[in-house]
């Protein structure tokens, strides 16, 4: 007797229709309709039995009595006279269940309003942090890149390179545009002799920028002004470094940190063991920001970096950063560009309470320390001491955007360590590296940060990262592509 209308209306006030239900009037008037006639039907049901209640009483008596009288089980009788109201009940009880599943409303999440990759959270960062392109030493490919010839290209540090190996062995970084008319010389050049040979027209380029040879020239000799930019590179442990400065100026200072190292793996004391490659999407300050901030090793870095163990182990961390000295040939010295960053970890223990340590990591820990140069903005070297023997890292990071870094670790240990340590502290260390992730492709920079007691010298670690930063640092930026 009554309308879909009153009867959709009502249903949808009472019962608080899922998500979307609210389009199908006809469904919600149906699904209506077969819950308040299921609903009448059990109401009756119940209030029938209630007043059949007595005679059904009786008839059980009755027949429990007879039972016993004739020496038959009389839980048969009991269960013939029970089963049509057990089987009501479940009825009614799957009815509901069923109805609660199809129209009970689902909790609707609210999007995540913050995207990492919005040009709103971008046009952000560029704002608060530093230039994204810093003066001093980068590592730009590997030596093996350009094996056979090979002409590697480079967009990076807001600009476009070519390397390249000269016939006389010597490497070679030069502006990717000829100067001619403009070729990629890394899209078709090929190494002739001791020269880079563009495709286009011919004209081919040395190691120092200068045209050797432009093979249609109608006079006599190449003229002078025929050249293209150069830069100064060196070719250290595998790698390629380029010295860029925003202002043009030639290199400010030497590598000398892998001096010592070099000459180990030279003479066979030292391998090389394992390589890997991995992007991030941050500022080139954060990595070496981390050694003016101790506290986040307690906390980011406290779980044990492998799976499983990080929810079941943590450990503390003691550390020291010294802005402005660092070690070369095993020796301490100062250099402006260099820092030193010393980390030891006290112990292991079960969920972080104090006192359940992991067995035996006191001990181990005691023999393990972590000694980090970070020379320049852009290179680390991790020396780390254990009882099997001495391991070095150098992790480099090539600024391919102002928030996109090619970060290259190259792992190294004495001729006495047995490879499968040198794979097991990479793993954790690569797992260790992963853990910052989330933040630093997430935060913006603080050059005044809120600091309280117990912090790290963000001050001094400030001071010493903005020696890499010259007058024409935020322009040249500016005009890359990206910024």
């Amino acid at each position: 007797s009554l309308s879909s209308q009153t009867l959709t209306g009502g249903f949808s006030r009472e019962l608080h229709l899922a998500p979307g239900m609210e389009r199908f009037p006809t469904v919600t008037a149906a699904l209506g309709a077969a819950f308040w006639g299921c609903a009448a039907f059990v109401t009756l049901a119940i209030a029938a039995t209630l007043h059949q209640w007595d005679s059904h009483a009786s008839q059980l008596l009755a027949a429990v009595g007879a039972a016993e009288m004739l020496g038959v089980d009389s839980s048969e009788a009991v269960w013939v006279l029970v089963v049509p109201y057990v089987r009501a009940v479940c009825v009614a009880v799957g009815f509901y269940g069923v109805y609660r599943a199809l129209l009970t409303p689902t909790p609707v999440r609210s999007p995540n309003i913050h995207a990492a990759s919005s040009a709103k959270f971008r046009a952000l960062r560029h704002k608060h942090f530093p230039p994204g392109f810093a003066n001093g030493w980068h590592a730009v490919c590997n030596a093996s890149d350009l094996e056979h010839g090979r002409v590697h290209s480079i967009d990076a540090l807001g600009t476009h390179l070519v390397a390249f190996r000269a016939g006389n062995g010597s490497v070679g970084v030069l502006d990717a545009f000829c100067p001619h008319l403009g070729a990629h010389l890394g899209m078709g050049g090929t190494v002739e002799g001791d020269s880079l040979r563009c495709s286009f027209h011919g004209w081919e380029f040395a190691t120092s920028g200068a045209c050797t040879a432009i093979p249609y020239a109608t006079t006599k000799g190449v003229p002078p002004r025929a050249k293209t930019t150069a830069y100064p590179a060196r070719e250290i442990l595998g790698r390629v470094y380029v010295w860029f400065d925003a202002e043009g100026r030639p290199p400010q200072w030497e590598l000398s940190a892998h001096l010592d190292l070099e000459e180990d793996v030279a003479a066979g004391r030292w391998y090389f063991g394992a390589q890997r490659t991995v992007q991030f999407e941050m500022h080139s300050c954060e990595m070496a920001m981390n050694s003016a901030d101790p506290v986040h090793f307690q906390t980011l870095h406290g779980p044990f970096p492998l799976p499983v163990l990080q929810h079941v182990i943590s450990g503390v961390h003691t550390v020291k950063a010294t802005y402005g000295t660092g070690i070369v040939r095993s020796q301490r010295v100062e250099r402006p560009w260099l820092t030193e960053f010393v980390e030891k970890m006290n112990g292991l223990w079960f969920f972080g309470i104090k006192w359940l340590p992991v067995p035996f990591a006191a001990s181990v820990a005691s023999m393990v320390s972590t000694t980090v140069i970070f020379e320049g903005p852009t290179i680390m070297h991790f020396m780390l001491a254990t009882p099997l023997g001495k391991l070095r890292l150098e992790q480099t990071q090539l600024s391919l955007e102002p928030f996109k870094q090619h970060v290259e670790s190259r792992w190294y240990a004495e001729a006495g360590v047995p490879r499968i340590v040198l794979k097991i502290v990479a793993l954790i260390a690569a797992r260790a590296l992963e853990q910052d992730r989330e933040v630093w492709e997430n935060k913006i920079y603080r050059g005044k940060p809120m600091l309280i007691a117990g912090d790290g010298p963000f001050p001094a670690f400030i001071r010493w990262y903005s020696q890499f930063y010259s007058e024409n640092s935020a322009e040249h930026a500016r005009k890359s592509l990206e910024w």
